[in-house]
């Protein structure tokens, strides 16, 4: 039996391989997979229980069969796959091959595609050869391709020198070599970086220069100061950078000092920057303090690394010492600096403590605008007692507007998600002369109609008439509209002016998406105008993602005007990518004179590109036919007819 570390690795090259197959499954299929990946994470995590009545003998084929057979009735996804591969992990090459035959040519299942995974990677630990013989063998692109991928790992795993040599049974620059490369560069590092390392120096650098990222982390965890050598050896690059990042990284979170004294070494310029910015980086997660006093010697130039780093250091200083941040910002830091420091140092703060960060917000500039540390605040404060944020909110200064509504906004943007109805209460009884009340009004009710959309109703249409009423009224029609559509469009037939349309548009258009035809059959009583042609196109666009053949055949009925224009537009939209010919019809049927010739010309070029011959006929009858062509379309249409010409001769 193995290890447990080793059946681990074991586990994790199956994931590896599922996790391939699902990149490459389809619609429905990614659905059910991702669920199975999940479920399986979960099982691996397990301790594996000793397996029994694994066959272990030469001549096992018929128990293999038969303990797949059984496991296979077992109940809940995880339980079943775990069994499925402890069985699998114990099988001889032969077994492993006999269910492979059964299964390279099966129906692709959830449980099929699982089984096959297991096989490829247990025949990668035993006959990699082999294993890579059969699985050119499967008639699945995906599936062949993942196998391949998931068999390198598994040699690699076992014999890492090996698989780096076998990597030249493969075509460089296809997928499979690249996704095998990684796998086994990256398994060759672990056990020997330095091994690796040379490897990759033995290969053409176009095909090796990208894996040496992949050696440089390990390596520099074990020895620094080699892989730091072999980092500089390489000829100056981006992956150059990177590598001498990794090592820096790594070596500061073991040596600090000895790391500092590496990168400061280094000869002056943007790799110097980049490997004492990942020093003092990594320095700030043990010792803040130091690595704020070390950055202000570093003199980096001015710039992203610069700040991005300065943002590092402040975000885990107060996460340590919030005080101590502030202090030492307060006493080395000016301008841009400070504000970015103590933006990040309270946005850290909110979290634990927000009225202590909410108090520290005066230390940055009073200026005529929002403050990034404010939006933190306001939304951890709301979380943890509303009632205080609200008042910290609205005692912001008064002159400065964005500040304080947006404050207020971020406060209710928390406390709406958990207590809706507290939420109404308060602002109806506190803020209904606040300039805010509308925008909070249309907040509450778009969160309580996730829960109970009728309630929110109820309590929007007992607001004072006016624009927040009415603005409130349509956001709880909408979320009626979500779970209730048929009463949610009596509500909104029920309202007057702009907001009512507003209201039509948005259930028609959460209708369309449960039930598009009832959604079009209602679009009959809107007035012709701006409402009725955008709640129309609304209409189509839901449907034809739906039923494309019943939403054209609606569409077709439609009376010429600009409603049934903005339908045919959505069609256009949606298939003149894929079908230009059937676009192009849609196009010369569209009443609007200067829409039609816009769309005609620019489908018959796209057209002209698959078919020149059909585009041009189309063409011809164009410009024959239709009225009002710009000098410009009937040009465009012009050059599809000659284009079809030049491909003739």
């Amino acid at each position: 039996m193995k290890s447990a570390s080793s059946f681990g690795s074991w586990k994790a090259q199956v994931s590896k391989l599922l996790v391939a197959l699902v990149a490459f499954a389809a619609g429905w299929y990614f659905a059910t997979q991702e669920a199975s990946r999940l479920a399986l994470n979960e099982a691996y995590n397990r301790p594996v229980s000793l397996r029994k009545g694994t066959p272990s003998t030469g001549d096992d084929v018929a128990a293999a069969k038969a303990g797949l057979a059984n496991v296979l009735g077992v109940r809940g996804v995880a339980n079943r796959n775990r069994k499925i591969s402890d069985l699998i992990e114990g099988l001889n090459p032969r077994a492993v091959k006999a269910l492979f035959d059964e299964y390279a040519t099966k129906p692709l299942t959830q449980v099929n595609e699982y089984i096959m995974a297991c096989l490829m990677a247990r025949w990668g630990e035993l006959d990699p050869q082999a294993a890579l013989a059969a699985a050119q063998t499967i008639p699945n692109p995906a599936l062949q391709q993942a196998g391949i991928r998931s068999i390198y790992d598994a040699w690699s795993a076992k014999d890492p020198a090996a698989a780096f040599a076998g990597l030249s049974q493969l075509k460089a620059g296809t997928s499979d070599y690249s996704g095998a490369m990684a796998d086994v560069v990256r398994n060759y590092a672990d056990s020997d970086p330095a091994a690796a390392y040379a490897a990759l120096r033995g290969m053409p650098a176009g095909q090796s220069y990208w894996a040496f990222a992949l050696v440089f982390g390990p390596w520099a965890e074990r020895d620094p100061a080699a892989a730091s050598a072999a980092a500089l050896a390489l000829p100056t690059s981006n992956i150059r950078d990177t590598t001498l990042q990794k090592v820096a990284t790594a070596w500061a979170t073991q040596d600090p000092a000895g790391a500092m004294a590496w990168a400061d070494a280094l000869p002056a310029g943007n790799t110097k920057n980049s490997a004492l910015s990942s020093v003092v980086g990594a320095l700030s997660q043990q010792d803040p303090s130091a690595a704020a006093a070390t950055f202000l010697n570093l003199n980096l130039p001015a710039g992203a690394t610069r700040d991005k780093l300065l943002q590092q250091v402040a975000s885990n200083y107060a996460g340590q010492d919030f005080n101590g941040v502030l202090t030492w910002a307060d006493k080395n830091l000016t301008g841009n600096d400070y504000d970015r420091v103590v933006n990040t140092a309270l946005q850290n703060a909110s979290d634990q403590d927000p009225a202590a960060a909410a108090a520290a917000l005066a230390r940055l500039p009073d200026v005529n605008a929002v403050n990034p540390a404010v939006q933190s605040i306001a939304f951890n404060w709301g979380r943890q007692d509303p009632q205080a944020a609200i008042a910290w909110a609205q005692s912001l200064p008064a002159d400065n507007v964005a500040e304080r509504n947006f404050a207020i906004t971020n406060v209710f943007n928390a406390w709406v998600s958990t207590d809706p109805t507290a939420v109404a209460a308060y602002i109806q009884q506190n803020l209904s002369t606040d300039p805010s009340f509308g925008k909070l009004a249309v907040q509450v009710v778009d969160s309580w109609g996730n829960s109970d959309p009728q309630a929110a109703l109820t309590w929007a249409q007992q607001l004072p008439a006016g624009a927040a009423q009415g603005n409130a009224i349509t956001a709880a029609i909408t979320q009626l509209a979500k779970v209730d559509p048929q009463t949610a469009w009596q509500d909104a037939g029920q309202l007057s002016g702009g907001g009512a349309e507003s209201a039509q548009v948005n259930v028609l258009s959460a209708w369309a998406a449960q039930q598009p035809a009832q959604a079009a059959a209602a679009l009959q009583s809107l007035p012709s105008g701006g409402t009725a042609n955008t709640a129309t196109a609304n209409v189509a666009k839901s449907w034809l993602a739906q039923d494309p053949n019943a939403a054209s055949q609606w569409i077709n009925t439609l009376p010429q005007g600009p409603a049934r224009d903005s339908a045919v537009t959505q069609i256009i939209s949606m298939v003149g990518g894929n079908d230009p010919a059937g676009a192009f019809n849609w196009a010369v049927s569209l009443g609007d004179p200067a829409t039609r010739n816009t769309q005609v010309a620019k489908l018959a070029a796209q057209w002209s590109n698959s078919n020149p011959a059909a585009a041009a006929a189309a063409a011809q009858t164009a410009l024959g036919n239709l009225t009002g062509l710009t000098s410009g379309q009937q040009a465009t249409l012009q050059k599809v007819v000659d284009n079809a010409a030049a491909h003739s001769q």
